[in-house]
């Protein structure tokens, strides 16, 4: 991974063989970016991908293997336990110029992924939500 930084905005190039949610989450834990958003788009040769069932509450997950354009890479960042949270979706297209999408549980970079990541001054939390058993943003009022 290389970067630069323009004020909030990082300017993210994975290689080949980078994992994108794994290379992003370093990036937040290594500068201390507990908030923010993403894009990007670029090619990957494998992605895991899934789709959250609120009545089963558990993501259906499959694995695209082969070459898939990144259509659309979208997130955001927060922290869950103090660590960097990286959510993210993704669609990808592939040679037939069909494209699946879904949550983003990881990628490999097949020739480059290319990211903009803006940096929100604060950290923001998530919680487990005990109905859905997923996580959530921490947007209820703390009394401050």
């Amino acid at each position: 991974m290389r970067y630069f930084v323009l004020g909030a905005t990082y300017v993210v190039r994975l290689d080949a063989g980078e994992k994108i949610v794994e290379t992003l989450q370093d990036l937040c834990r290594r500068d201390g970016i507990g908030g923010g958003h993403f894009q990007g788009l670029g090619a990957v040769e494998r992605a895991e991908i899934g789709h959250y069932d609120p009545a089963g509450r558990a993501y259906d997950w499959t694995v695209l293997a082969g070459p898939q354009e990144i259509v659309s890479l979208c997130g955001n960042i927060t922290t869950l336990e103090g660590k960097p949270f990286v959510h993210a979706h993704i669609a990808l297209g592939d040679g037939a110029f069909a494209v699946r999408g879904g949550h983003l549980k990881e990628a490999v970079v097949s020739a480059t992924c290319e990211i903009t990541l803006v940096r929100f001054r604060d950290d923001i939390g998530r919680i487990r939500d005990a109905a859905s058993g997923a996580t959530r943003l921490a947007l209820e009022p703390t009394g401050d």
